[in-house]
């Protein structure tokens, strides 16, 4: 996917800051329709917005407040009563973004503006307002105002028609003032544009007019589409390159492929039977011909003739113009059951007779196109004719649909599975569709469609629908409005159900999908949506392969996940931010979790913590490991006051800057140079176990898991200094300073002696000093005596925005720590269940514990038990028992019952000697002064 462009991270950091506002957290929701028959007018404002209204529109940013234009009489008009339309007439421009737009104004403009969307091509450069002058005739005189649009490529043009709408609202506005009414109407393609627009744009338009439109989307139009011209060349030429089905390189070469292939077909007996089957499956109808009689219900000979003729238009439609747009197929036909599709067919029968008299076997053809090899989408294709266009069916506004009964393009089977995409929605009351039983595509009469109109103005006018859309009522209004105006009257409207769609699927393509890609900052991700998907997700902050034992476990229990890559530098607000475009990316690619779990282990934990923190809609519940408890002010603090204590008493001259670090590959080395030197002497080794204190540097035996005892203070030692390069973290610090624009730690005030006595390891300290002759006592006198290190205010402050903690958890957390971790102790986990106590949540949160040395060494049995706890947690509203022993038992379950081994629990207890080193959240923000 396109990168954004490179940016400073500390602007980035800074901007996050000021959005990030410190209230209590509510999700948002879609507000109820209480009362659905009082829809509230759109509040009218002064005319004067611009073109760039309309840009600002498109790109969400606020515009200024313009002053309204004084008009020819000196008065700024406010309504469409009081100014009337301004100058009646029409006027045609550009649109920003290489669109075209008509605008038609009536000489008493009633309030309400029809926004037209062509049809396939897209509407050239000279937009009509209408699908005809008499229709867009009559509008005008009735006070209706018409704009059209067109956009700037030609062909699947659903995407640039989309970003017409808000651009032309701008034109509308400047010339009109506010509109009380926004109707999207179109024909065919411009009719899914309509009811798209609707979707999208839900505060520009407030209701959709689809004309013959294929409302259920392109993705089931060209699936129908590909099962049809799938049979017919799996059973007529199943050697023949030239009948491409997707990934179309030459569309006329196709074209006339299967024009000589079909043709030749419906000279034989057998041939009109496999044509009969194959338009079938794509579900055309068995009246398409304008101008013909309705077949009889068993003149099985003209049903054929029927599908036959429409076959090229509606089952071998241009495919390639829409592969060029997507950037790749969209269609699949992976696991579809053909037998089961022509079962539930209208058209069934017509073809077993057909079959029949042919003398072929229909159940050895079915059984032939179960075995053909069958074919898959491009995920980001898939993703692409989502969005422009298949519709959700989720809409806040009134939609009539006018539909031919004999359409072929779409079939009429758009509005069934339409219909029961809003009903799916609880959306129901807000549609209605109309139908008229005759074959053709679009060809209505003028009456027909004014009748809509004011059906649609009445539900829009009152709220309610009531007898207008039905078929005796349309049929009344569309003979007044013959009568009276002289338009074309047409036929009737009839009462109809279509039968549903076989392929409804608004989704992707089912079955595994796989993906790779790159979000924000150029971050790389993975992800896998497993074929028998459970419909929950896993973001892996930290993953970006997921080729690990646990996300191996994720996949074969059916959850989907995607892993990303995170930042360099601890970009912490980078890395927020692409977990929730990592989400977004899923579902795109995917399709729509039920819940989703973000799960990151060191960086990826404190990022885990950070979105937990900020609470996103989509956020069902965290699992952070290893990772940023203390919230980043408190974790480099005590990372400075280790660091400090280990220079001033062991080399006062080293060259470690500890911060402000100018050069990342000198630290290091400085680093390194001290703790060796700290090393070599058995006062520096007392020392060491002085700074170690004030970061709560745990001894663990790498073999047991287990503390080493208090006695063994030689082992305990050699810990500490295994462990203190990492307890210092420069390599990371200095990446970090860079990110946010300066340093963020001090010292300045510390009592070191209250520190260490708050460490819970005075007397192990006292030990060491008394065993290597040395006087604690002056060691302390001599930090106090050092220069200390101080921060910078406003990168203080931005940090504290940005990655440290409110402890406000709407979403649960469960936290997986090992005991022996020296990057990040344990005592963040206390740290952190502080604040979250402090603010209220404390019923939001669990910690659990891992008796294993060093940074992250978990075993996949135990991210696996963490994440069922988790995910049972979310299911049932209630944590079940957390305990170790529990876990441990968990643990066992879930590895007995995988086909990975996932090795061994040693969950335990997780108690911290001591307070938390240098705790800073959200009771300490803008505490920090320069002393």
């Amino acid at each position: 996917m396109p990168t954004t462009p490179a940016e400073n991270p500390a602007e980035r950091h800074h901007d996050h800051a000021r959005r990030r506002a410190r209230i209590p957290i509510t999700r948002p929701s879609r507000p109820a329709r209480t009362n659905p028959t009082a829809r509230p007018r759109r509040a009218r404002v002064l005319a004067g917005a611009t073109l760039a209204t309309a840009l600002a529109a498109a790109l969400l940013v606020p515009v200024p407040a313009l002053a309204a234009p004084v008009n020819a009489v000196g008065a700024a008009p406010t309504s469409a009563t009081a100014r009337g339309a301004g100058v009646p007439g029409t006027v045609r421009g550009d649109l920003p973004n290489g669109g075209h737009y008509v605008l038609t104004t009536p000489q008493r403009w009633n309030g309400t503006v029809l926004v037209w969307n062509p049809g396939y091509g897209g509407g050239g450069s000279n937009p009509s307002a209408g699908p005809s002058a008499g229709l867009t005739d009559w509008l005008v005189e009735r006070g209706y105002a018409l704009a059209g649009t067109s956009a700037a490529e030609g062909g699947w043009a659903v995407e640039g028609l989309l970003e017409n709408q808000p651009l032309v609202m701008g034109v509308i506005r400047d010339r009109l003032g506010e509109p009380e009414d926004v109707i999207a109407w179109g024909s065919s393609m411009g009719g899914l544009t309509s009811v798209a627009a609707l979707e999208q744009h839900a505060g520009i338009i407030d209701a959709a007019l689809p004309l013959c439109g294929s409302v259920a989307g392109a993705i089931p139009m060209l699936n129908g589409s590909l099962d049809g011209t799938f049979a017919l060349r799996t059973l007529l030429a199943p050697g023949d390159e030239r009948l491409q089905l997707v990934n179309i390189s030459d569309e006329a070469e196709r074209q006339a492929a299967f024009r000589e292939v079909l043709d030749a077909a419906q000279a034989t007996p057998e041939g009109r039977a496999r044509i009969a089957l194959a338009a079938s499956l794509a579900q055309i109808p068995t009246w398409t011909q304008t101008g013909d009689e309705k077949p009889s219900a068993r003149d099985w000979a003209a049903q054929q003739d029927q599908l036959y003729q429409a076959f090229m238009f509606g089952v071998v439609s241009p495919r390639q113009p829409l592969e060029d747009r997507a950037g790749g197929n969209f269609s699949w036909n992976t696991d579809v059951d053909y037998s089961k599709a022509l079962a539930a067919s209208d058209n069934a029968t017509l073809v077993r007779t057909l079959y029949r008299q042919a003398g072929l076997s229909l159940d050895r053809d079915l059984e032939t196109l179960a075995g053909a090899e069958r074919i898959s989408a491009d995920t980001e294709a898939v993703a692409y004719m989502q969005r422009n266009a298949t519709p959700a069916g989720e809409i806040d506004g009134p939609v009539l649909s006018l539909h031919e009964t004999g359409d072929t393009a779409p079939t009429v089977t758009q509005a069934r599975t339409y219909a029961d995409r809003v009903r799916e929605n609880g959306d129901e009351s807000l549609l209605r569709q109309t139908f008229v039983d005759r074959p053709g595509h679009c060809d209505y009469a003028d009456a027909e469609i004014a009748a809509l109109v004011e059906a649609l103005q009445q539900r829009l006018d009152t709220g309610r629908w009531g007898s207008a859309t039905k078929p005796s009522h349309l049929n009344r209004t569309a003979d007044r409005i013959a009568r009276r105006a002289g338009l074309d009257r047409g036929g009737s409207f009839a009462a109809a159900r279509p039968d549903p769609q076989n392929r409804p699927e608004r989704g992707p393509a089912p079955g595994v999908v796989s993906h790779q890609g790159q979000l924000e900052g150029d971050r790389a991700y993975s992800l896998h949506k497993p074929a028998d998907w459970n419909g929950d997700l896993v973001v892996m902050p930290g993953r970006d392969d997921l080729t690990g034992t646990t996300a191996q476990w994720l996949a074969e229990q059916g959850y989907g996940a995607i892993g990303y890559e995170l930042s360099d530098g601890w970009d912490l607000v980078l890395d927020e931010s692409n977990a929730g475009a990592a989400v977004e990316t899923f579902q795109r690619l995917a399709g729509d979790a039920d819940d989703v779990v973000v799960a990151g282990r060191s960086q990826g934990g404190l990022t885990t913590r950070i979105v937990a923190d900020a609470a996103p809609e989509w956020l069902a519940g965290s699992l952070p490991m290893c990772g940023g408890g203390a919230g980043a002010i408190s974790t480099w603090n005590y990372k400075l006051d280790t660091a400090f204590a280990l220079r001033e008493l062991v080399d006062p001259d080293s060259a470690m800057q500890i911060q402000g670090i100018e050069d990342r590959a000198a630290e290091l080395q400085a680093m390194n140079e001290l703790v060796a030197l700290a090393d070599s002497t058995e006062q520096g080794r007392a020392r060491a176990v002085l700074a170690a204190a004030l970061s709560k540097i745990p001894a663990v035996d790498p073999e047991t898991g287990q503390e080493i005892r208090r006695g063994h203070l030689d082992a305990r030692i050699d810990r500490y200094i295994e462990h203190l390069p990492f307890a210092m973290g420069s390599h990371v610090r200095a990446g970090y300073e860079q990110t946010v624009g300066g340093t963020f730690s001090w010292n300045t005030g510390v009592d070191y002696r209250r520190e260490l006595q708050r460490s819970g390891r005075w007397a192990e300290v006292k030990q060491a000093y008394r065993e290597a002759g040395l006087s604690l006592t002056e060691d302390l006198r001599t930090l106090d005596r050092a220069e200390r290190l101080s921060a910078d205010p406003e990168t203080v402050r931005l940090v504290e925005q940005t990655a440290t903690f409110t402890g406000r958890l709407e979403s649960p957390v469960l936290s997986l720590h090992t005991t022996g971790d020296g990057a990040g102790t344990i005592a963040d986990d206390a740290a952190y269940r502080s604040t979250v106590t402090a603010a209220g949540s404390a019923r939001q949160l669990r910690q659990t514990f891992v008796a294993s040395e060093g940074h992250c060494t978990f075993t996949p049995a135990e991210e696996a038990a963490a994440l069922t706890a988790l995910f049972d947690r979310i299911e049932t509203g209630r944590w079940q028992s957390t305990s170790p022993r529990q876990l441990d038992r968990l643990a066992a379950r879930v590895d007995a019952d995988s086909g990975l081994d996932l090795g061994a629990a040693r969950f335990t207890s997780g108690d911290v000697p001591g307070q938390p080193a240098r705790m800073w959240d959200v009771r300490n923000w803008g505490d920090y002064r320069v002393k």
